[in-house]
């Protein structure tokens, strides 16, 4: 009996050595999974952080896109606000030189019509206070 006694402590020395093989073995898998994981993790996370840097700085070229726009819109608008004023100054220059014409070649009836204006704006003055 000593013979059977001594296999099955040998075997069962080689079934613990095997357990702990088998053991250290999974456990370094496991270890290799979690690296894994972590290392995808960080890539994704590092992958996140640069699509939130590369949008961001999508906004802040579009902003600066529509700040040019609306820098382009405004200065259209006081050139053309410009032209406008200068075009009306001179149409009232004109005016003025044709009425101080007018005037001049026919100076009673230019008097009689500023007088009518004048009693007008009199009696409108009159009946407002």
């Amino acid at each position: 009996m000593p013979d059977i006694k001594g296999k099955t402590e040998s075997g069962a020395h080689q079934v613990r050595d095997q357990a702990e093989k088998t053991f250290e073995k999974g456990k370094e898998a496991a270890s290799n999974v979690a690296d894994a994981v972590r290392d995808t993790i960080n890539d994704l996370s590092g992958n996140a952080a640069n699509m939130a840097q590369k949008a961001a700085g999508q906004v802040r070229d579009t902003a600066r896109e529509w700040m040019g726009s609306a820098e382009d819109a405004a200065s259209h608008a006081a050139d053309s606000a410009k032209h406008m004023a200068s075009d009306a100054a001179d149409k009232i220059s004109d005016l003025s030189g044709d009425l101080t014409k007018t005037i001049q070649r026919n100076p009673i009836p230019s008097v009689l019509c500023a007088m009518g204006i004048g009693f007008l704006a009199a009696v409108a003055l009159r009946r407002s206070s």
